[in-house]
């Protein structure tokens, strides 16, 4: 069986515990394929999977195809950044494991890394410095009325280093992320837009990062994108997955196209990748985030993090390949949202216990926000910022980073 999203870099955050949620009841594709003894998935080390057919091994799995992108290395192959960080299933790191940087050593208390404001200083070099950043979620409207989300990005701005700007979120239609990104830049706002490979082939994503540059825009998160729901009619493209796409991108930044035509002056991106750190295998997701940032990934934002425990070790773990980790914030404000979530949000799960706590209160909204502070200062101890998914709550989101003294 083939991934049904034509991921050539997987698992996608579809998976859970070795199922596919597009394809209903089947395995997914990578959970059938084996690591390797030592558990270290070395053999992802290879750049580009098929997308079709069986495998009976990793590296049958990885081996090239005609006519697909094939990520540059950098100094270090996968193989070589994973061989001395194993990593149990549950995520445990072998002892004396060291956070990336400096500005985020486990050393420091949450007070000192915490402290602070935004400043005229860029995103990326914050992140590059090691300083402690605070990322908030807006959705682009539906139709051309931008008058709500502006004023979602006006409210983030004093507490956020940069707003991320969806595209089409939920496999469904809502204005550009490239034109939403571009509005909020001019409202003196740093934003990070989003492009999905589901809606796109290579020419057009090509296309809409040289507009991105163009525009000024400089923040990129390359994401594959949610699958159509059941019975849309959107035509789903895959043409690239997303740590193709981050290559693409990458050789944007060194002036030539995925073909190897020259653009002349190069690109500027600061580029930013999706993980998921309640994936399981874990193994299998931790080494397509090896992948991403050997494609060019220097952040990463996460799926909601559920259970911070376990999202601890494998932010550090992160950090040690050389990323950063922003780890997602979702405001569970809802019976109705935790439904949402269990049945649309492919790969994201919410446990029962934390259900239950929602929807058992007296004030669901008001517990959903105690959550998430609980939940942010517990992440903010070993990771590089938090990215807050209101869900249309700003007010709430906002009281979420004041009451967790992150700002």
């Amino acid at each position: 069986m083939g991934c049904p999203k034509r991921i050539a870099h997987g698992p996608c955050g579809a998976m859970w515990e070795g199922m596919c949620e597009v394809a209903g009841d089947a395995p997914c594709a990578f959970a059938e394929l084996r690591l390797t003894d030592t558990g270290r998935s070395d053999e992802f080390s290879l750049p580009v999977a098929r997308t079709s057919g069986r495998a009976n091994s990793l590296r049958e799995w990885i081996s090239p195809g005609p006519g697909e992108p094939v990520i540059s290395p950098d100094s270090q192959t996968v193989a070589e950044k994973l061989s001395d960080q194993p990593v149990s299933e549950t995520g445990t790191l072998s002892t004396g494991a060291t956070a990336r940087s400096a500005g985020t050593s486990l050393g420091q208390t949450v007070s000192e890394k915490l402290s602070g404001s935004p400043t005229s200083t860029s995103f990326a070099e914050k992140v590059e410095a090691g300083q402690f950043v605070v990322t908030g979620e807006v959705s682009p409207p539906r139709g051309v009325d931008c008058t709500e989300m502006l004023a979602s990005v006006r409210l983030w701005a004093p507490i956020c280093d940069a707003v991320n700007i969806t595209d089409n979120q939920g496999a469904t239609l809502h204005l550009s992320s490239l034109a939403a990104a571009r509005m909020a830049l001019d409202e003196g706002v740093e934003s990070i837009f989003q492009a999905t490979c589901r809606d796109r082939n290579r020419l057009a994503l090509q296309s809409d990062l040289l507009a991105a540059h163009t525009l000024g825009l400089r923040n990129f998160l390359a994401v594959t994108g949610d699958n159509p729901a059941e019975g849309s009619s959107v035509r789903r493209r895959f043409d690239l997955d997303s740590t193709q796409l981050l290559s693409v991108a990458q050789n944007l930044n060194r002036g030539v196209t995925l073909e190897g035509t020259s653009i002349g002056e190069p690109t500027a991106f600061f580029l930013g990748a999706a993980a998921f750190l309640d994936a399981e295998p874990w193994e299998a997701q931790y080494a397509r985030i090896a992948q991403k940032i050997e494609a060019g990934a220097r952040f990463f934002q996460t799926q909601a993090v559920m259970d911070p425990d376990k999202a601890y070790a494998r932010i550090v773990a992160i950090q040690k390949l050389g990323g950063a980790v922003i780890p997602g914030v979702l405001l569970l404000k809802s019976a109705r949202v935790i439904a949402f979530i269990d049945r649309q949000l492919e790969g994201l799960h919410v446990p029962t216990s934390l259900a239950r706590r929602i929807t058992t209160a007296s004030d669901p909204l008001a517990e959903a926000i105690e959550l998430a502070v609980e939940q942010s200062r517990m992440v903010a101890e070993v990771a590089d910022g938090i990215h807050l998914m209101p869900l249309g709550e700003d007010e709430a989101g906002i009281e979420v980073v004041k009451r967790a003294g992150i700002r």
